[in-house]
């Protein structure tokens, strides 16, 4: 729907903006806030003014009465388990309440949280829990149910640090995440599992690098130095993953046919045809991974010469 980038007051102020139903100080439990998003959103609204309770498993007999206390809910527990938690937990939840989660997935948890009587709104972080700073990063935002003025002055918390919100609906949002999330992990899965089955020593090939194989691996160590049960989540559970699957087989059997037919045209014309498809979005990915890979160049060289 809309994107935005507002203000630059990194240390949370909100001030000039009107008042919402929600707005600090107001009590926010925070379901799972010692995982790595839960305290990175944690601090968040602790710095803009919020009074966190946080409830993790070891307090799980206390989840009803906090939540029943909360102004705000804020579900931040793995994906494979946000629907269940989400359905446990919304009987405690009131109409005059804002329940929110972070999942990477949203129309299963926007609709068990639509459940509750309560406003909604669905929330993904397109950044790790590792970051240094909240600025230019992007937040993808399903305000399911919820006053329009409350949106704005709950958004303006987000926009004052300095975060992009992406408006879209729930549905919206789970198809574009089987292209950027299911489509280029699973690659980068299949790309893994390829090189175990060959039995690639990664070291040797970093002999022959050129500085692009030099970043691709790059980023391929950097998704398997990270959660396997999330991005196995990702793939799993995404409700369009079927079809993104059936486009990589149908994809592999022509080149797999073009390959036995020795037909190097075929590939040329299937390269031509998505270059054409990216349009100009090829020359712009051309100068900025340019300049990427210069700077990588430098980097390298720069810790060579200091060992």
């Amino acid at each position: 729907m809309s994107e935005v980038l507002e203000g630059s007051d990194f240390s949370g102020s909100h001030s000039g903006a009107a008042p919402f139903r929600w707005a600090p100080p107001r009590r926010m439990a925070v379901i799972g806030g010692h995982g790595e998003m839960g305290r990175l959103f944690s601090r968040f609204f602790e710095d803009a003014g919020y009074e966190i309770q946080v409830v993790e498993k070891d307090t799980w007999p206390t989840r009803d009465k906090v939540l029943r206390t909360a102004d705000i809910v804020l579900f931040a527990v793995p994906l494979h388990e946000t629907v269940t938690i989400i359905r446990e937990s919304i009987c405690s939840t009131r109409p005059d309440q804002l329940v929110m989660d972070l999942s990477s997935l949203k129309a299963s948890p926007v609709r068990e949280m639509m459940a509750s009587s309560a406003s909604v709104v669905g929330l993904h972080p397109m950044f790790g829990g590792r970051i240094n700073s909240f600025w230019g990063q992007t937040l993808v935002a399903c305000p399911a149910r919820i006053d329009p003025r409350d949106w704005q002055g709950l958004r303006r918390l987000f926009t004052a640090r300095g975060i992009r919100v992406k408006e879209c609906t729930p549905e919206e949002h789970d198809r574009m995440m089987s292209i950027i999330q299911v489509l280029f992990h699973m690659t980068t899965m299949l790309i893994g599992r390829v090189l175990r089955g060959l039995g690639v020593d990664i070291a040797e090939t970093l002999q022959y690098t050129s500085p692009s194989y030099r970043l691709e691996i790059n980023l391929l160590g950097r998704i398997f130095a990270q959660n396997g049960a999330l991005y196995s989540a990702i793939t799993q559970m995404n409700p369009y993953t079927k079809e993104i699957l059936e486009h990589l087989r149908e994809s592999l059997e022509h080149y797999d046919r073009w390959y036995d037919e020795e037909d190097l045209e075929a590939f040329v014309q299937d390269f031509h045809k998505s270059a054409l498809h990216l349009g100009d979005f090829c020359r712009q990915a051309y100068r900025e991974s340019s300049t990427i890979l210069d700077f990588s160049v430098r980097m390298n060289n720069a810790c060579q010469e200091g060992e």
